[in-house]
């Protein structure tokens, strides 16, 4: 099967239609980008793409799609037929109809140029790019439809063997078009749905013998063209079905017609239809492949040998072909689906279609060849004995295999008469509403014995005209009229697309008949005209679409899309409006195109007034230069009254807000939007009827306030600002109502606040019961609060530092998030952590403190107090503190006399002196001094020791510092 872009030979006559003047000086064509357009998709020519040496105010200017030429355009379709040279934007489309094999198209045009005098024309090629599109709607595989054998039948179409893929919104409806009329696809096979029956198991019969009956049957039911022999199938030849109705109706393939390629086809078209409009949002086309096991891959046409390859032609005489002449033959490809491509045209004279006989063809269909449509017109050129000319051609075949070439032999043979013949007829080409002279380059005349008796008489024709000869109303004329160029004809400016004179040729004793076409090009110069307008119907206060059933224009000369509204006179109750899709706000506009109409965007607004008929008028306009304008026509509108109601929500209303526990913010439209057709937004009145309150337990009644932004000097939390009870959807519009969240610290968790309001309109209608949501986040701003105790150990000995000595807290961060970092070690001891020494710069949470993990060791100093520096922090905030430690003593230290006592007391014979403490003190460190005891181990031999002048053997300290203790000298 053939998947080669195959190139076409166009060779073109070097005059390729007389009669017309040909600029072979230069192309009129000044760029030819082509198109690339993606496969089963559509693609429009830009500005850009194709253009003219024709500028636009100069001369008019039209393109013609050739459509006689099958071998163009074979996978895919240009429109509109005939469009001016300067087209406007998607204008002019290319659809391409998802075919996989090819990938190039081409589109033959022909570009006419219209002077005042002259007619220029061109024929030129657009080449067409087939690419793979990297986004579709339709997609194949993984599985791939498969036929086992012939006449058998294939599994089911489902999303295994093809999905959908696109938007799906409640205003796009999704159908699946397939038709074999239209696309001749399944070539050899057609589509069913159901189950076939199955063949009856005999018990008598070997297992061989049931496969072959069940191919026996399968071929008949292949072979049935009704339903009543297709035994639980059921024929499926056009359909429409949503898209995905198609992949659950059960579609199969069943082949019916062997010899067959080892691929079929299955054609579909998937419409997305914008409900609101009616119009085709987008279109795309596909090829399901069938494979078809057992089957030899597509053979190539063949020439028929039953032709004779040889034409007799008299001369001038243009002379029909038919299959006896020249004939193809193709296995897989019905004949009527062949097409003659011509690769090399008669070097005289050209091929041409019998519906326009007076220009060339480069390609032609098995079906006209067989109804003899097809013919040769051999040159004007006289001759005295027989000349011979040749044509080669090659066949491509349904799937585009192409044949070997072959060749046609034309055979002129000269004419031995006297009476008048036409020798060359090319027609005439003009523009709506001109005039143009029959030249002898058009339409030529030979007489063998008196060409100047040859008499011209118009019989029938000119339908769409009239004929003049020398500038007056003339019916006859000679051939040296015909050569000076005074026979006109005029066209009547009609709506007309073709015309055509029936002369009568006489020389006096021979006459013939002879029909000369006339082909007329349309100009715009037709306004644009309703062909649609229907009452339009809204409901009060509401909007209406302005559909396509119900206002709709056409013109007869240009795009339909291009046709311009102009509102004259606007509605008096209310404003058309164009809605973009996007979703963007609609605005009234002054004037609309057509394309809006079909493309759902182009409202009616009622502005809710008591006005119930309204209606306005607009004058339709094209985009000539200048435009062709209508007579005004008047659209009428009903406006349906209901009951007064209530203020409504604005749909996407939220009526929920998220804002941190530090800031305020504005309440907009966005949050909260009610409308009222019958009031405006300032009469629209909100009451908060429940205010701001926790959803959720909380030991706060503050929930945070509504308040009027003007009612602060700043735009931030203010705890005197007054709170607002009641307000407009005005005030929401212009952003002067604002929540503040509670002013104290919500704590580490969010917290939910939720309001009640009731809004009412000018008359007293009333919505109650509107909650409004505000979810209040928390902001880590506030530092950890530390309270301690004094931690009292032994000294050197220890203690675990609990929640008793030190309690951490913070109102806006969870207990796991805090923790304690040891900043200093302690003076007189150390920290430990689990056992292990703690650093400066380590940290502990608050589950070590509360688990008895953290220990101060004292270092056994003489101290009687120690102190640690910490500092609590949550991640984000912190806070230093210290920890006092209280030490108490242990007795376990000798007292010891202090240094530089005087060790001689002085003392008169017979007399007393006081101890002082220059002679005797001594110190404890962990006892009080003045209690310290002094023990008199060996009494004086020449005297006594006296405390208050009694004999004493121990005293303390403190009767030292009290001067009580003496000496006295008892003699020796």
């Amino acid at each position: 099967m053939g998947s080669r872009g195959l190139p076409l030979a166009w060779t073109w006559l070097p005059v390729l239609l007389l009669g017309l003047t040909w600029s072979s000086h230069s192309s009129l064509v000044k760029v030819n980008k082509g198109l690339k357009v993606k496969r089963g998709q559509s693609a429009f020519l830009q500005d850009g793409d194709l253009q003219f040496h024709i500028p636009r105010q100069k001369d008019a200017c039209k393109v013609e799609v050739v459509l006689n030429e099958p071998i163009t355009q074979r996978v895919g379709t240009l429109m509109p037929q005939v469009f001016d040279c300067h087209y406007l934007a998607d204008e002019v489309k290319y659809v391409h109809n998802g075919c996989p094999l090819l990938k190039e198209d081409d589109v033959k045009l022909r570009l006419y140029r219209f002077t005042e005098t002259e007619t220029y024309v061109e024929v030129f090629s657009l080449h067409v790019d087939i690419i793979e599109p990297d986004c579709s709607i339709i997609k194949l595989g993984p599985k791939l439809l498969e036929v086992p054998e012939f006449y058998s039948l294939s599994d089911a179409v489902d999303g295994n063997v093809l999905s959908f893929h696109y938007e799906k919104r409640s205003s796009l409806e999704c159908t699946v078009h397939m038709s074999n009329y239209d696309t001749h696809l399944p070539a050899h096979g057609q589509l069913v749905t159901g189950e076939p029956e199955r063949a009856t198991v005999r018990g008598d019969e070997p297992e061989s013998f049931i496969h072959l009956r069940q191919q026996l049957e399968n071929k008949a039911r292949a072979m049935c063209k009704s339903e009543d022999c297709l035994k639980g199938l059921k024929l499926v030849k056009s359909t429409k079905i949503p898209c995905d109705d198609f992949l659950m109706m059960g579609l199969r393939y069943q082949h019916i017609d062997p010899p067959s390629p080892d691929v079929d086809y299955i054609a579909i078209r998937l419409d997305l239809k914008d409900l609101r409009s009616g119009s085709i949002y987008q279109s795309e086309q596909a090829w399901i492949p069938v494979r078809v096991v057992g089957a030899t891959p597509n053979q190539p046409p063949k020439p028929s040998f039953m032709s004779m390859f040889i034409l007799e032609v008299d001369q001038f005489i243009l002379t029909p072909l038919s299959t006896a002449t020249l004939n193809s033959e193709d296995e897989e490809t019905p004949q009527q689906l062949l097409v003659f491509n011509i690769t090399k045209p008669p070097v005289d004279g050209f091929i041409t279609h019998l519906s326009d006989h007076t220009r060339p063809i480069s390609s032609f269909t098995w079906l006209d060849l067989n109804d003899m449509l097809i013919g040769y017109q051999p040159p004007n050129s006289s001759h005295t004995q027989r000349t011979n000319y040749e044509v080669e051609l090659e066949v491509h075949d349904f799937f585009f295999e192409k044949s070997p070439s072959m060749t046609v032999h034309m055979s002129v043979r000269n004419a031995d008469t006297n009476a008048p013949r036409v020798s060359w007829n090319m027609g005439l080409s003009l523009l709506e509403g001109q005039s143009r002279p029959i030249m002898w380059e058009q339409f030529q005349i030979v007489d063998n014995d008196n060409i100047n008796a040859v008499r011209i008489i118009t019989v029938d024709g000119l339908q769409h005209g009239r004929l003049t000869v020398r500038g007056g109303k003339g019916f006859m004329f000679t051939v040296n009229d015909l050569k000076a160029g005074v026979v006109r004809y005029h066209h009547d400016d009609s709506d007309s697309t073709k015309d055509f004179i029936i002369f009568r040729i006489t020389d006096g004793l021979h006459q013939t008949r002879h029909k000369f076409p006339i082909k007329i090009l349309p100009k715009d110069d037709s306004p644009p005209f309703l062909i649609t307008n229907m009452l339009l119907e809204v409901s009060e206060g509401q909007l209406a679409l302005l559909r396509g059933s119900t206002l709709q224009a056409s013109d007869m000369d240009s795009s339909d899309d291009y046709i311009l509204f102009n509102i004259t006179r606007p509605p008096q109750a209310g404003e058309v409006m164009k809605m973009p899709p996007t979703g963007l706000t609609g605005y009234p506009v002054s004037h609309f195109l057509q394309k809006d109409l079909s493309q759902a965007m182009v409202y009616y607004r009622h502005l809710g007034n008591e006005v119930f008929d309204d209606s306005f008028e607009v004058v339709l306009s094209d985009f000539h230069d200048p435009p062709n304008l209508s007579e005004p026509q008047v659209v009428m509108v009903h406006i349906e009254p209901v009951p007064d109601q209530p203020p409504k929500e604005v749909p996407g209303s939220g009526r929920c807000l998220v804002i941190k526990e530090t800031e305020v913010v504005h309440i907009t439209r966005q949050q909260l939007h009610f409308v009222d057709q019958e009031s405006p937004d300032s009469e629209l009145t909100f009451t908060v009827t429940t205010p701001p309150f926790f959803t959720g337990p909380h030991s706060s009644p503050d929930a945070g306030r509504l308040f009027l932004v003007d009612s602060i000097p700043k735009f931030s939390k203010d705890s005197n600002a007054p709170v607002l009870r009641l307000f407009t959807q005005h005030a929401v519009n212009f952003m002067k109502v604002a929540y503040m969240p509670p002013v104290m610290d919500i704590g580490s968790y969010p917290q939910y606040v939720q309001f009640v309001l009731s809004v009412t309109n000018h008359l007293g209608k009333t919505v109650t019961g509107i909650c409004f949501n505000i979810t209040v986040l928390p902001v880590d701003n506030q530092p950890p609060q530390v309270i301690t105790n004094s931690l009292t150990v032994d000294e050197g000995g220890g203690g675990w530092i609990g929640p008793e000595h030190l309690r951490l807290s913070d109102v806006d961060s969870l207990e796991e998030a805090l923790q304690v970092v040891l900043q200093r070690d302690p003076q007189h001891g150390a920290l430990q952590l689990g056992g292990l020494p703690l650093k400066p710069g380590s940290a502990f949470t608050v589950h070590h403190v509360k688990s008895l993990k953290v220990r101060y060791k004292h270092d056994g100093s003489e101290t009687l107090e120690d102190n640690i520096e910490f500092t609590a922090t949550d991640g984000t905030n912190s806070v230093s503190f210290i920890l006092q430690v209280k030490v108490m003593p242990i007795n376990d230290e000798v007292p010891v006399l202090v240094a530089g006592l005087k060790p001689v007391l002085s003392c008169a014979e017979g007399q007393e002196v006081v101890i002082t403490a220059e002679y005797i003190y001594a110190a404890d460190a962990d006892s009080d001094n003045s209690g310290l005891a002094f023990l008199i181990a060996r009494q004086p031999y020449h005297g006594v020791v006296l405390r208050s002048s009694v004999v004493v053997d121990r005293f303390l300290q403190a009767d030292i510092t009290a001067g009580v203790i003496s000496y006295r000298h008892t003699g020796g």
